[in-house]
């Protein structure tokens, strides 16, 4: 089954007299279960398509379905619903809220959807574990170093089951040793939870190391490679 169906996607940005094409006819498919690295230079289009994924930008045309569903035939209101419900993120600044410890700030998007805050406490618990914080879930993110900060992040962007992880060069801020937990963690909640995740990265050993690897340059796919297995 298809977690994303992407077809002649379009962006362009207007820059006065100026366009820029972002994104130049864009098409590409992920099953549901599937752990793919998006790669590219720098101005390729990586964040621009990682952004319109996760609606929190609009294409100039073309067609995106997650799950079967096109999320910008509704209203703004409806489409921060469907971003809330159906889809997480993981950014390389984790923002995590600074008032809150690490087990509250996985809470708290479930509770903004209207979960039961039992039944989102009791998940927010298990991801704690499956990320190897258990004993840090009563520290705040200034009582964390940054590769815990990120493993909570990964946590919170599980929290509502969504359909689709996104997560823009989550170990950039990230030493060589916490980088390669951080990569892990990906790799296990995939196994675990079956989650589909395209992950934008700069670092090639982890993209090499994915199942799935789509390369983007000026705007347009180049490549699009499974490892052999």
């Amino acid at each position: 089954m298809l977690a994303v169906k992407v077809e002649n996607l379009k962006k362009i940005y207007n820059f006065g007299e100026q366009n820029l094409n972002a994104l130049n006819d864009v098409s590409f498919q992920v099953n549901k279960g599937e752990i793919v690295a998006i790669i590219g230079e720098s101005g390729s289009g990586k964040s621009t398509l990682l952004h319109i994924l996760g609606t929190l930008d609009s294409p100039t045309s073309g067609n995106i379905l997650i799950d079967g569903k096109n999320p910008f035939d509704k209203n703004d209101k409806n489409v921060s619903s469907f971003r809330n419900l159906h889809i997480g993120f993981i950014f390389q600044h984790n923002n995590l809220l600074p008032e809150f410890n690490a087990l509250e700030n996985i809470i708290m998007p479930g509770l903004i959807a209207g979960f039961p805050e039992k039944k989102v406490r009791t998940k927010a618990e298990v991801l704690l574990e499956s990320v190897g914080l258990s004993k840090r879930k009563n520290h705040f993110p200034s009582q964390l170093s940054g590769g815990e900060q990120q493993r909570v992040a990964i946590a919170r962007a599980l929290i509502n089951d969504p359909v689709l992880i996104l997560a823009d060069e989550p170990s950039g801020n990230l030493d060589s040793k916490n980088a390669m937990i951080i990569h892990e963690v990906f790799k296990e909640i995939n196994n675990k939870f079956g989650s589909t995740v395209l992950i934008v990265t700069h670092n090639t050993e982890f993209a090499d190391a994915l199942p799935r690897r789509i390369r983007l340059r000026d705007g347009m796919i180049i490549s699009d490679d499974r490892n052999n297995s």
